[in-house]
């Protein structure tokens, strides 16, 4: 039984390439950092390549500086998001305290106005004519201040 050989090329591997915070200044697609398959030396390049063939030496201090613009926009963002938080959460509170010294203004005035109604019944004070009409102008007022009205009824003269 004969053995055949062949000797193929080698398939190129792929390259790895890391992403910059930087965009190509000749056609704007986002530069990578990669690494030189014959000198081992990183340089930086169009992602677009070989369409766009831009290339430069790498220095390590971009990469250093572009990492840290990303953090710190990165933790401006989580701090922003914080911020916007707290803020909902204090409206919801300063709404809701609000509500509470609302309700207890009503039942004060509620608790009043009772008592003026209690103080002037139409038959109380028979000779007063307009003992009547502050009764009906008091038992609206009480109305009113039920949760849910809205305004004050008119008055009928």
């Amino acid at each position: 039984m004969a053995t055949l050989t062949i000797d193929l090329p080698e398939a190129p591997q792929a390259q790895t390439a890391y992403r910059l915070a930087a965009d190509c200044p000749r056609c704007g697609a986002p530069l990578v950092l990669r690494q030189n398959r014959h000198t081992s030396e990183l340089f930086t390049g169009c992602s677009a390549y070989p369409g766009c063939a831009f290339a430069e030496p790498h220095d390590p201090r971009v990469q250093t500086l572009s990492t840290w613009v990303v953090q710190a926009v990165q933790t401006l963002a989580t701090q922003v998001v914080q911020v916007q938080a707290e803020a909902r959460r204090q409206v919801a509170e300063a709404q809701a305290e609000t509500q509470r010294q609302l309700a207890a203004e009503r039942a004060t005035l509620d608790r009043t106005v009772r008592q003026l109604i209690a103080l002037a019944p139409p038959d109380r004070w028979p000779d007063t004519p307009l003992a009547h009409e502050l009764t009906v102008a008091l038992v609206a007022l009480r109305q009113t201040l039920q949760p849910g009205a809205k305004r004050l009824p008119a008055a009928g003269r």
